[in-house]
């Protein structure tokens, strides 16, 4: 399983370090994009090229920015979501518990064991809306 890991453009150490503590001595292919980050990971391969490994990705392990979450759901991925704490606001737990009560996507506190769960489970297809209201606006305003 190919396991690709992001933490956006902040740090979050935290992550980085539990996915490279928890998971090394499962099989799995885990790459990170770890950001400026002070944590340097011991044990996997760390990348910038995030687009490709989005796509190659089974499994995307993920802060809970909304940018990224949106483009792994519209990418058809299996995403976990990690709230980062680390931040000064809390924003990010809002947009994970959205995500995992309407079962697009696993949102998690605690990285342990995780992999294994989302081996079975079931997520629901994200279907893009679009969001075109300019005509709306316009003739609200007339």
């Amino acid at each position: 399983m190919k396991i690709f890991v992001t933490v956006g453009t902040t740090k979050f150490d935290s992550l980085i370090k539990s996915v490279d503590e928890n998971l090394l001595d499962l099989d799995y292919e885990v790459t990170m994009q770890i950001s400026d980050g002070n944590y340097k990971p011991k044990h996997f391969e760390f990348t910038n090229e995030i687009q490709k490994y989005f796509r190659e990705a089974d499994v995307v392990i993920t802060h809970a920015g909304a940018g990224s979450i949106y483009e792994l759901l519209e990418l058809g991925k299996k995403i976990i979501i990690v709230p980062n704490f680390d931040r000064i606001d809390k924003h990010q737990s809002d947009i994970a518990d959205y995500m995992d009560k309407n079962n697009y996507a696993k949102s998690i506190y605690n990285i342990v064991n995780v992999i294994e769960a989302l081996k079975s489970h079931n997520f629901d297809e994200f279907k893009k809306e679009n969001f075109f209201k300019a005509q709306e606006i316009i003739d609200f305003m007339r």
